[in-house]
């Protein structure tokens, strides 16, 4: 099969980015009759003129040579009507040329029977039909014609008789091969139809249920992120980053269902640099699963000492994702029954001021995870490493693993020898403390970069920005969340007020939202566009949506647009990109 596949793609080499794949088929099946025209002709020339025949010798190479050519010119063009009529016409002429030829017997008219095959195959049911009668006709006529009138064997009309009910068969059993062969076909193309119609539909489907759950996502995870950087006490601290690692799950979780491996927000999410005691947050994050009238989870919490009483600097939102996501893997395939959940963290590692920890996490009974095809045992560790592409729809696992990748580390989905489950992962993290200059040149280091801060901050502040968006919450908690980096924010509901107020005011920013009443955003920005066209100006517009899917960001910079951001969003990074795009930026 691995023979007829390279055969295939080498007689259809460069045609398959180019033309669809009913076309490619045609294509391939029109050089493999050529191919095996070229073949015989190159045989029956070869064997002519050995045995002297010289004429028929040449035209049978001369054949081969001309179905060569034919072959290359429809790998190059892919215009395989033209080739086929070619190749009929030279059947044709060959066929006569050799039944002219034959001076012995009729023998070579058993070839005039496979015509009819190949003009229906080749050319389809209407002209093949046409063509393979005209062929019968002037077959006949070369065989009942008088000898002074052309050169040919003297045949029976017995055999004569015999070769119109042969050719009839033939032509009968051409019809029916290709009648069933279309209705095939047909019917492959009408499934393939309904699959893509129905793709369609899901896609859709999806893509509006993102859109709606991604914008008041966006408003809670802006909101918590606010009151986050409150005074808050520990508890209500702890409270609230579990509030935003629920909503970063969910968004993970939505873009699982779309399938989408690689998505804009997930790049532009970016750790948050804080400074947390790592006991309090794993005690935070497991006291979500005991606080149920029936738990159904123990958990034993086990910190070395040293980090305890150690404050690491990195992102504790992130982290309690990843054991909010580990633990719901574990309790969602469980077996009946209480499950004990023993949870490991210790130093790995230390280099400078980075602590590697690792982390393990260990179920004291066997779980329902999907088991791999193959399993290999880790050397001297006693575990037994599984593969994770078998359980890579998981879909808890699956945003665990990514943000894991996204923190600096790798998950290892392991069993112990009795099946218990054991999820392993190291991940960096910087030994909070207190910076202390030792030198004056240090201290003006830091003071030139606090100056630079303070420059740029001012530059940003005193941004002119305007939001377009329609929808009224939406406008409040972008403002308020924006209010604390820049003053000056002029609000649009629509794409029409934002180009009524782009005639009249002078913005450095536009953060303009894609699906509006009235003008949408795409529309929109084109129209600023075209009016920056005369005046040789332009004004950066970056792209805030709830549209998260392949292909929306370059729709927005297809439309003009000089970034896009998806909901939800962390402000930081919104500011980021407002201050790398804002004229004369440092």
């Amino acid at each position: 099969m691995n023979i007829f596949n390279r055969l295939a793609g080498l007689l259809s080499s460069g045609l398959q980015e180019k033309y669809d794949e009913r076309l490619v088929s045609k294509v391939v099946f029109i050089n493999l009759l050529s191919l095996a025209g070229f073949i015989l002709f190159l045989v029956f020339g070869i064997m002519a003129l050995l045995r002297g025949e010289y004429f028929f010798g040449t035209a049978s190479l001369a054949s081969s040579a001309l179905l060569l050519s034919s072959i290359h010119y429809v790998r190059k063009t892919g215009k395989y009507k033209i080739a086929a009529k070619f190749n009929l016409t030279l059947v044709i002429l060959v066929l006569f040329t050799m039944f002219a030829s034959d001076q012995t017997d009729g023998s070579v008219i058993i070839w005039f029977c496979a015509f009819p095959i190949l003009s229906v195959i080749i050319l389809g049911i209407r002209n093949g039909t046409a063509v393979s009668l005209v062929f019968l006709i002037v077959s006949l006529l070369f065989f009942i014609l008088p000898e002074t009138m052309v050169y040919r064997p003297d045949l029976p009309a017995m055999f004569i008789i015999r070769f119109f009910g042969l050719y009839t068969a033939m032509y009968v059993v051409a019809i029916i091969f290709e009648y069933y062969r279309m209705s095939y076909l047909k019917a492959l193309e009408l499934q393939l139809l309904e699959a893509r119609n129905e793709t369609r539909l899901k896609e859709s489907f999806i893509s509006k249920l993102s859109h709606q759950i991604r914008t008041p996502l966006s408003n809670i995870m802006l909101v918590g992120h606010m009151v986050n950087k409150v005074n808050l006490t520990p508890e209500q601290r702890e409270m609230m980053e579990t509030i935003i690692a629920s909503a970063n799950n969910l968004v993970s979780t939505i873009e699982n269902i779309a399938e989408i491996t690689e998505v804009d927000i997930e790049s532009e999410k970016r750790s948050e640099k804080t400074r947390f005691n790592l006991l309090s947050t794993l005690e935070s994050s497991v006291r979500l699963f005991t606080v149920q009238k029936e738990p159904v989870v123990d958990f034993n919490l086990s910190v070395d000492d040293k980090l305890k009483s150690r404050d690491l600097e990195g992102d504790p939102v992130r982290l309690k994702q990843v054991f909010l996501n580990l633990i719901e893997t574990i309790l969602k395939n469980k077996r009946p029954g209480k499950i004990n959940i023993n949870i490991l963290a210790d130093i790995h590692g230390q280099i400078s001021d980075i602590t590697e920890i690792r982390f393990e996490l260990r179920t004291d009974k066997p779980i329902n995870l999907v088991q791999p095809e193959r399993t290999s045992t880790s050397g001297g560790s006693g575990f037994i490493g599984q593969n994770y592409g078998s359980l890579s729809n998981n879909l808890d696992l699956n945003i665990a693993r990514k943000i894991i990748i996204q923190l600096g580390g790798k998950l290892h989905v392991l069993q112990t020898k009795d099946k218990n489950q054991v999820f392993l992962f190291t991940l960096p993290f910087r030994t909070a403390a207190s910076p202390v200059p030792s030198a004056k040149a240090d201290v003006k280091t830091e003071r030139e970069k606090m100056a630079d801060k303070v420059t740029a901050g001012e530059k940003l502040k005193d941004a002119n920005v305007l939001l377009v968006e329609d929808n009224t919450i939406n406008q409040k908690i972008v403002v308020l969340s924006l209010n604390k980096y820049i003053k000056n924010i002029d609000v649009a509901n629509n794409g029409k007020e934002a180009l009524d107020k782009f005639g009249t005011s002078k913005y450095d920013v536009i953060l303009m939202d894609v699906q509006m009443p009235v003008i949408d955003g795409f529309v929109a920005t084109r129209k600023i566009r075209e009016i920056e066209a005369t005046t040789k100006s332009h004004t950066p517009i970056i792209a805030i949506t709830a549209n998260a899917l392949h292909g929306d960001r370059e729709k927005c910079l297809a439309a003009g647009m000089d970034d896009y951001i998806s909901k939800p969003f962390q402000v930081e990074v919104l500011v980021d990109k407002i201050r790398n795009l804002l004229p004369g930026k440092s």
